[in-house]
């Protein structure tokens, strides 16, 4: 063979079945980590809606020293619902037979893409709990 010949069969570049087999991958390690990475923007999220409603208590607690009542309207203690929040709170007494005078309940309702995440609820005598289970996760 001529060594010019050699020169123009010399392979640039990569072959089809190399380029193919790279995309592969990068597919693979794509369905591996974004499913992780919601995952931890959605629990980042849910400790802002655990903040929110230990601010909105505080407020509530404000109020029932200067009311000797908590309340379910919480325009009352200067909390309103954006439209951009992740999550919702409102606000209950804590059982059918215990009035507000006792103790109120928050419930934080996630929204939007954190309406899967089950509600974070926390009352005025301490007691916590996430998606029906005491405590919330940490």
């Amino acid at each position: 063979m001529h060594p010019r010949t050699r020169n123009i069969m010399k392979q640039n570049g990569f072959s089809f079945i190399e380029l193919t087999i790279v995309v592969a991958i990068i597919g693979i390690l794509a369905s591996i980590a974004v499913p992780q990475y919601e995952k931890y923007v959605q629990r980042a999220t849910r400790i802002e809606g655990m903040a929110m409603l230990v601010d909105v208590m505080r407020s509530q607690e404000n109020f029932y020293a200067n009311n000797f009542s908590f309340t379910t309207s919480l325009s009352s203690v200067n909390y309103s619902f954006a439209t951009g929040d992740k999550y919702k709170v409102t606000a209950s007494a804590c059982g059918a037979s215990i009035p507000l005078t006792e103790c109120v309940r928050l419930t934080a309702s996630g929204q939007g893409s954190q309406s899967s995440d089950g509600n974070l609820t926390l009352d005025s005598r301490g007691n916590r709990t996430y998606k029906g289970n005491t405590g919330w996760p940490k």
